[in-house]
């Protein structure tokens, strides 16, 4: 049987997804559906005073007019960053409180979208407006957990001033970041259908298992009674994590009407009613001695957060963990503002963190007049810096090495402003690239029969990154069956729980339980055969088979094909449900994960300490008049244990190193200041890199072996290749232009003066 990891497999369902087969959320239309949409605060602070809806429920095909007084049997839950399931802890629609612009006021139902949103655009509010600040303000912050060291959101390990006094070279630089949307290519929607006591949801979702727990608690329902399903979901990156108000408001508007009810947000209104990137400040002091042996570490990292939630996504956590220095202060702040409540966006902690860190260390490599590889080779760290336990791999400076040699770093110019090319200005910049390796519990349902079809059921999720692919192939690896052979199914909560799909955990989680399920499959019908009189593994102790490649062998060459010994069963098939158990995960931890909630263990367990590495160099020209910018080449080395499909993981690392250059350069979420208002609320005007911003991206693969994270060997990669991509670039302008720039996006008029 061929070879099924670590090669290049093409997606299961690629046929599907070009011919238009596979079905996405909105797809489906029970019976009788109508049509919802929504009517959106346009201020940020203050009460609603009245809502006029008789012009908007006279318009044709309108069939009701919902409100905070008049939708009935609205429920919410409990806030994520509060322990809940829900977006955010503040719900609008509840009372006339406006805690932010873009805010549902109202929920119009009809018979078509067209009228539902006309009827929207006819709904007429008189607000009382108060004062707002949409941004930050860094000087009127709070610390997280502040006297209590709460989940070392504070750190101290020797003695900081020490080692800034005793420096050769040091910096102190101040890094900030914008705020960024997700944008996925698929609308956020939402499909809600009661019959009697029993709710069906059709909705793109990142965690099906929390939506169905959140839905059934919230109504007093079982969840035997809830179905939620997303077969398909067209990009999410951190978007569509929680159970956010418009979801809710479909399902009341739904019951209140007693048809299904589709809701499809829209562009501009996604900007609002669902998650975002907060704006960030890093600020960084860092010394080194004379060999460039980091001496002092400080990082203190303040992040926007709404004025109803503490969206703590801890980038100290991961900063600190990167280079050996024995004197490591870092903290965690918040600073509220007149916004709903930001979360997760793909690399939530590492993207806007990193682009402060690599930065500094780039400029300290330049003081001691040190090769920033170099640098970065000086402080690798073989065990955490803070937690003191070792990594359970980690090669970074084997990515470091394979990436300059990709890219031709020993070419690199000495001085600044050093390489030309006729009037461009040339610069070359690297930067690390890191991603946690977290950990879920995870089941999935197994079934082989004798012809060698496989059957995988999991209340996991595709969105978008090949995850069907990926379990298809670990079954078939194991069961020694082709890929074509295993039917994969998912995005249905019903199936046996699996975790959600964020924090790059899916593969290496859910991947691991089908794993387990195949080991098992073998296992059972290693005994049952073992017990026959006839057959090759007749009289085996089945404690001594082992499975290898679909191959049952017994300790003394025996040996037969499992295939061959189901058919010998009775039934011909047998059925188990595979599991994930990692060491690290306590019982509170898988419990939570059964319950629908996050039971994350790592990065760092009692034992080692789980990270995926990588580097990346950029080459930036920069028009010596025109001051225009452009990245003719972008080359990225990562390891992060065992390849699964090396076709689907260099998309996922490609994708976000071009996602990368569009933070850099072009990504960010204007605001009108004055009204608390995000302003480029479409695709037009949210600037993202288009094909002729984008010349060569390699991607550089390399082998890595780690027995600790999980069976498969596997860590997570869909949100490394993004980590280091801003620094990078942002490096090279350095290079190129001596200027450097502690702001992102990077703009033509930042480098006018030089």
């Amino acid at each position: 049987m061929a070879q099924t990891i670590n090669t290049r497999v093409t997606r299961t369902d690629a046929r599907r997804k070009v011919t238009g087969a596979a079905t996405y959320a909105a797809d489906e239309i029970p019976a009788g559906m109508l049509h919802g949409a929504l009517a959106c605060s346009s201020i940020a602070v203050g009460t609603v005073t009245s809502i006029n809806t008789s012009v908007a429920e006279a318009e044709p095909g309108v069939v009701a007019v919902y409100t905070h007084e008049t939708l009935p049997d609205y429920k919410t839950v409990k806030g994520f960053y509060a322990g809940g399931p829900g977006s955010a802890s503040f719900w609008p629609m509840e009372g006339t409180e406006i805690r932010y612009a873009g805010q549902p006021v109202a929920y119009v139902v009809a018979e078509t979208a067209a009228a539902a949103r006309r009827g929207a655009d006819l709904v007429e509010v008189s607000y009382e407006e108060g004062e707002s600040r949409i941004h930050m303000t860094p000087d009127d912050s709070f610390v997280v957990g502040a006297g209590e060291d709460s989940d070392g959101m504070i750190l101290d390990q020797g003695d900081l001033q020490a080692g800034l006094d005793s420096a050769a070279q040091s910096v102190d630089m101040t890094f900030t970041t914008p705020f960024q949307h997700h944008n996925p290519m698929e609308m956020f929607a939402a499909t809600a259908e009661w019959r009697g006591d029993r709710l069906t949801v059709w909705m793109p979702s990142q965690s099906v298992r929390t939506l169905r727990a959140g839905i059934a608690g919230a109504y007093g329902l079982p969840e035997t009674s809830v179905r939620v399903i997303s077969s398909f979901v067209g990009g999410a990156f951190g978007s569509k994590a929680g159970i956010t108000p418009y979801t809710m408001l479909t399902i009341a508007a739904a019951k209140g009407v007693g048809a299904p009810v589709r809701l499809i947000v829209t562009r501009p209104q996604m900007y609002t009613v669902a998650t975002f990137r907060p704006e960030s400040e890093q600020k960084f002091r860092l010394g080194a001695d004379a060999e460039g042996r980091l001496t002092a570490f400080e990082h203190i990292e303040t992040a926007q957060t709404s004025q109803f939630d503490m969206v703590v996504n801890a980038g100290t956590h991961i900063t600190r963990a990167m280079y050996a220095c024995p004197n490591i202060r870092t903290e965690q702040r918040l600073s509220r503002s007149d916004t709903n409540t930001g979360g997760f966006m793909r690399a939530p902690n590492e993207m806007q963190t990193f682009w402060g860190l690599e930065s500094a260390m780039d400029e300290l490599a330049w003081k001691l007049e040190m090769d920033p590889v170099e640098l970065r080779r000086v402080n690798d760290a073989r065990e955490h810096p803070t937690e003191g336990v070792p990594f359970s791999s980690r090669s970074l400076m084997e990515s470091y090495d394979a990436v300059a040699q990709s890219f031709g770093w020993a070419d690199r110019g000495r001085e600044v402003g050093s390489m030309t090319d006729g009037d461009w200005l040339v610069g070359y910049g690297c930067a690390t690239a890191t991603y946690p390796t977290n950990i879920l519990a995870s089941n999935a349902r197994v079934r082989m029969q004798a012809s060698g079809n496989a059957y995988i059921a999991l209340a996991a999720h595709d969105v978008g990154t090949g995850t069907y692919t990926i379990m298809a192939q670990v079954a078939a690896a194991r069961l020694g069956v082709p890929v074509e052979a295993v039917d994969v199914v998912m995005g249905e909560a019903s199936f046996p729980v699996a975790p959600i799909s964020g924090g790059s955990t899916t593969a290496a989680s859910a991947g691991s339980a089908v794993h387990d399920g195949c080991m098992k499959i073998a296992q059972q019908v290693a005994t049952r055969v073992s017990a026959m009189s006839e057959g090759p593994l007749s009289g085996v102790d089945p404690a001594q088979v082992t499975l290898d490649d679909g191959t049952l062998r017994g300790p003394n060459g025996q040996s037969q094909s499992l295939a061959e010994a189901l058919s010998m069963l009775p039934e011909g098939e047998v059925e188990v449900i595979g599991e994930f158990r990692h060491p690290a995960l306590t019982n509170e931890l898988v419990a939570a994960t059964f319950k629908g909630g996050y039971g994350t263990a790592g990065p760092v367990t009692p034992d080692f300490a789980m990270f995926a590495f990588g580097a990346e160099m950029a080459e930036v020209h920069i028009h010596r008049y025109t001051h225009e910018i452009r990245v003719p080449r972008l080359h990225g080395a990562f390891a992060a244990g065992t390849w699964l499909n090396r076709k689907t993981a260099h998309s996922q690392l490609l994708g976000g190193m071009v996602w990368g250059i569009g933070s850099a350069l072009h990504e960010v979420t204007e605001t009108d200041s004055a009204r608390s208002r995000f302003l480029n609320a479409n695709i037009a005007e949210y600037l993202i890199p288009v094909n002729a911003d984008i010349r060569e991206v390699r991607v550089e693969m390399l082998e890595e072996q780690d027995d600790y994270v999980n069976p498969l060997g596997v860590k997570g990669i869909g949100e490394l290749g993004i980590v280091g991509t801003a620094a990078a670039i942002g490096n090279a302008v350095y290079h190129a232009t001596g200027t450097r720039l502690t702001s992102l996006p990077i703009r033509m008029s930042d480098l006018v003066s030089t």
